[in-house]
C-alpha cells in the first residue's frame, strides 16, 4: 500500500472506534452456549437492519448479506431475531460504502471467531466468508472511489463507518438477554 492509500487514513480514523467495538464483544465466550446466544443476539440487533438499508438506493459493489446465517444460528438456539436498536442510518453518499466496509470487514472477523463457537453449536453466521477473492476486490473498489471524490464523500464514508461500528458496539452493551 502506498503511504497517500485513503484505506490507510480509513482505518487510522476508524481504529478507537473498531478498538471499542473488539473489546465490548471480548466479554462474549462463543464456546458457552447462553454466552455465544448472547453474541448472535447482539448481531442480531444490528446486522438485520443495516443489510436492509444498504438494500436501498445506493451505489454498492457486489456482497451477499447475511442475516438468513445468523437468523438460522439463532433459531438453532432457540431464540428469533431480536428488536433491532434504534439508529438513524447516516447520510451522504458514501455512508452506505462506509457500512459495507464494516459488514464485509466483519467477515473476517468471524472466519477467525468461528473457531472459537463451542462443539455442536451453529456456526454459519461466522462461517460465511467472502467469495474468492472478495475482500481485496471489494478494498480495490473502496480505495478507488475515495481517490476519486472530493472530502464530502469521503467523509461520508467515514460517517458510514463510524455509525455502523456504535451500533455494533451498542448492541453488544445491551444487558436484556432472553433466559
Amino acid at each position: 500500500m502506498r503511504e497517500d492509500d485513503p484505506l490507510i487514513a480509513l482505518r487510522e480514523v476508524s481504529r478507537t472506534i473498531h478498538e471499542q467495538v473488539d473489546k465490548a464483544y471480548s466479554r462474549f465466550n462463543l464456546s458457552d452456549v447462553a454466552s455465544y446466544g448472547a453474541f448472535l443476539q447482539a448481531h442480531g440487533r444490528v446486522l438485520p437492519q443495516v443489510e436492509d438499508w444498504l438494500e436501498g438506493e445506493h451505489e454498492l459493489p457486489h456482497w451477499r448479506g447475511r442475516t438468513e446465517h445468523l437468523q438460522s444460528d439463532l433459531m438453532e438456539l432457540g431464540y428469533g431475531l431480536p428488536e433491532p436498536l434504534d439508529w438513524q442510518s447516516p447520510s451522504g453518499s458514501g455512508a452506505a460504502l462506509g457500512a459495507l466496509y464494516v459488514l464485509e470487514g466483519s467477515r473476517l472477523g468471524g472466519k477467525m471467531l468461528s473457531a472459537q463457537v463451542g462443539e455442536g453449536l451453529p456456526r454459519a453466521y461466522l462461517s460465511a466468508g467472502h467469495e474468492k477473492g472478495g475482500w481485496p476486490a471489494f478494498l480495490q473498489i473502496l480505495r478507488d472511489r475515495l481517490e476519486n471524490s472530493d472530502g464530502n464523500y469521503r467523509q461520508s464514508v467515514m460517517d458510514g463507518v463510524t455509525s455502523t461500528f456504535d451500533l455494533f458496539r451498542r448492541a453488544a452493551t445491551v444487558r436484556d438477554w432472553p433466559a
